[in-house]
């Protein structure tokens, strides 16, 4: 959905085997953010920054992994991890919240620790973040 309404996420890609993903690690760059495709988030994420490491996970992976692929995200070192939750009807915003984790990106393990509202986020941020939350919302329709 965010990549048909142009909104910003790093560059991801759902591969399928050690050629695909390492090549989607050439064309973006190492850290790469990856997980096997039916996990959100948590324990099954890793950061990966050679092609050793890469290779290292996807034994595992592929090993663990019903369907055999993983979905691979370029890792923003030092990124702030924001989540936010909305209320819509027929594509308007009615309420929503902005939370922040208190681990950087791509720290925790599934259990994240939130603060509501978020304290470090400067104005255009926030405005950027509502601004998104309302494209998405029209987008979905609901």
């Amino acid at each position: 959905v965010r990549d048909s309404v142009h909104v910003d996420q790093p560059k991801w890609k759902e591969c399928r085997g050690v050629a695909d993903t390492k090549e989607f690690c050439k064309q973006v760059g190492y850290p790469c953010l990856v997980r096997p495709s039916f996990v959100l988030s948590g324990a099954g994420m890793n950061v990966v920054n050679t092609d050793g490491e890469l290779e290292n996970y996807l034994k595992v992976a592929i090993n663990t992994s019903a369907d055999v692929s993983v979905v691979i995200s370029k890792f923003i070192t030092n990124a702030k991890e924001i989540d936010v939750d909305a209320v819509a009807f027929n594509g308007q915003v009615i309420v929503s919240a902005i939370s922040e984790h208190v681990e950087n990106a791509g720290v925790h393990s599934g259990d994240a620790t939130l603060i509501l509202p978020a304290q470090d986020l400067d104005e255009t941020t926030i405005r950027k973040i509502q601004e998104a939350t309302t494209v998405i919302a029209q987008h979905l329709a609901v």
